[in-house]
């Protein structure tokens, strides 16, 4: 169980190596309660709301970042920094726009990758454009 109390084992295999350990889906109630030690851990008091935003929407957008192969330090994603970030944001919620306000269709898929890309968004620094640099002038200007 380790010292924080969450839960064991290697999530995407962190330890170098190329090891690969797949995540272990735990039973809804687990999940809940190391949702409310993860809380009270960080020094809140849960609410049940909050239990369950952090359990049935942050938790799967956690699992698609240590599911899908991309670089696991988020050098991917740095690249273009601020505002490529914000040009994903903005498909991710057209997209999710049109399924759900137009089509009347739930699309969670859109939702977990906006909600992945606004925490990327804040954790992005103060770099506009990241390692892609500003984009050219308009030549027609």
């Amino acid at each position: 169980m380790g010292n924080s109390g969450f839960g064991g084992g290697g999530a995407g295999g962190g330890g170098g190596g190329g090891i690969s350990y797949p995540i272990p889906t735990p039973e809804p109630q687990n999940i809940y309660e190391a949702g409310e030690r993860f809380l009270r851990f960080s020094g809140l008091e849960p609410t049940p709301d909050a239990v369950r935003q952090l359990t049935q929407a942050f938790l799967p957008c956690l699992r698609i970042m240590c599911e899908r192969p991309w670089n696991p330090d988020g050098e991917t994603w740095r690249k273009s920094g601020r505002m490529g970030l914000l040009t994903d944001i903005r498909k991710k919620f057209e997209r999710l726009w049109e399924r759900g306000w137009m089509m009347g269709k739930r699309h969670d898929d859109s939702v977990l990758d906006l909600i992945n890309y606004l925490g990327m968004y804040i954790r992005a620094g103060e770099s506009h454009w990241g390692e892609w640099g500003n984009p050219a002038p308009d030549p027609d200007e």
